[in-house]
């Protein structure tokens, strides 16, 4: 019986991945194509169908991870702001692949799902076909540390120009620690201690230190297109377990695998709306803001952990909970259902999706290397 049990367990998390990248072929195929036409249009109507099929991919992510898990969303904060459907830099504090997903959670209640476009690592863009989309969607492939030259900021501030000039809406998303916070490897909190030290910074103890040099640029970038910073901090609720003094036990926080096994019970979500004219123009005072910023969450996250009852389990200001409605996700789940059953039901079927999925990630790839800058 527990043998059946943990095999159940496994294949909560299986089948949305199944479904998910059996449906990509599919949906890879319809932008090409839609991106072929377009060429003859302007670039506006491109993104606003470009928009929809992202929205449309991701509220399938969001049945999964949401109406699926019955996991308990709340909200802390500027939350009116998800009701002006803004253009914005979405800020976050980063823990998981989850918190990727999360952003799909926010963008959606504001409904500007289809806005959201990403700062990646710059080895993603390899990624068998979402590489190449994420790019065609708009989003900015970053080197890290050293390789963040002069040609890699020109590249970035070139990308964002672009929405600019053409007015594209944007929830352009970045997560200045780089790397995930994780309990189980203190030489990370360690490492970016020394870095706050050497830098005249305070040290934090629940967040890393931000590096500053992407998100600087998607500010200057964006003034004029952007109207704010959303400040986001994330903390995840699983059960845990309290320490002789009372606090909670921080674990690491849950994997997309996790979150879909149903070991996140709530998230919860704090927003600070932040406009984007008050935040500094020169570059020191802008790493100072940004530390600023980071100085909060951890504050919040160290209270989220603390031993008082008044302050732990919750972020800072009255929660709210959120509850999507079924009907905002379930028709585009049947909608990825009908488009997978006639693909992988034939012969004929099949042999598209695995001659997609390996000759279009070989093209893709070979585009991003020598094709984009």
């Amino acid at each position: 019986m527990l043998s059946i049990l943990v095999h159940l367990n496994s294949i909560r998390s299986a089948v949305p991945a199944a479904v998910m990248l059996g449906v990509a072929p599919q949906y890879f195929t319809g932008i090409i194509g839609w991106r072929t036409v377009s060429i003859i249009f302007p670039e506006r109507w491109f993104r606003a169908v470009d928009d929809r099929i992202w929205a449309s991919y991701q509220r399938v992510v969001e049945f999964f991870f949401e109406t699926v898990t019955g996991t308990e969303i709340i909200l802390y904060g500027d939350t009116d702001a998800l009701k002006k459907k803004e253009n914005v830099i979405y800020l976050c504090n980063h823990q998981s692949t989850m918190d990727w997903i999360v952003a799909d959670m926010v963008a959606i209640r504001a409904g500007c799902l289809g806005r959201c476009r990403f700062i990646l690592k710059d080895g993603l863009k390899y990624f068998p076909l979402f590489g190449w989309y994420f790019h065609l969607h708009g989003g900015i492939y970053v080197k890290r540390g050293r390789n963040f030259d002069e040609s890699n900021k020109q590249r970035i501030l070139g990308q964002l120009n672009n929405f600019n000039k053409k007015k594209l809406p944007i929830w352009m998303v970045v997560y200045p620690e780089g790397t995930r916070f994780k309990p189980s490897q203190p030489s990370l909190l360690i490492a970016s201690q020394e870095f706050a030290t050497k830098q005249g910074l305070p040290v934090l103890q629940e967040v890393l230190t931000p590096r500053y040099k992407a998100t600087y640029l998607m500010v200057q970038g964006l003034k004029g297109h952007a109207e704010a910073v959303y400040d986001i901090t994330i903390a995840y609720t699983s059960d845990f377990v309290k320490m002789p003094d009372g606090s909670l036990f921080r674990e690491t926080a849950p994997s997309m695998g996790d979150f879909l096994s149903g070991k996140c019970k709530q998230v919860h979500i704090h927003l600070r709306r932040i406009p984007l004219d008050g935040i500094p123009e020169d570059e020191e005072g802008f790493q100072r803001w940004l530390h600023g910023v980071f100085e909060v969450k951890d504050k919040m996250m160290q209270d989220f952990y603390s031993a008082d009852p008044s302050k732990q389990g919750r972020l800072h200001g009255a929660g709210q909970r959120s509850q999507l409605s079924l009907m905002s996700t379930l028709p585009y789940f049947l909608f990825t259902c009908a488009l997978i059953v006639p693909v992988l039901g034939t012969s004929q079927g099949r042999q598209f999706f695995w001659k997609t999925w390996v000759f279009g990630s070989i093209g893709c790839a070979l585009w991003m290397k020598f094709v984009t800058r």
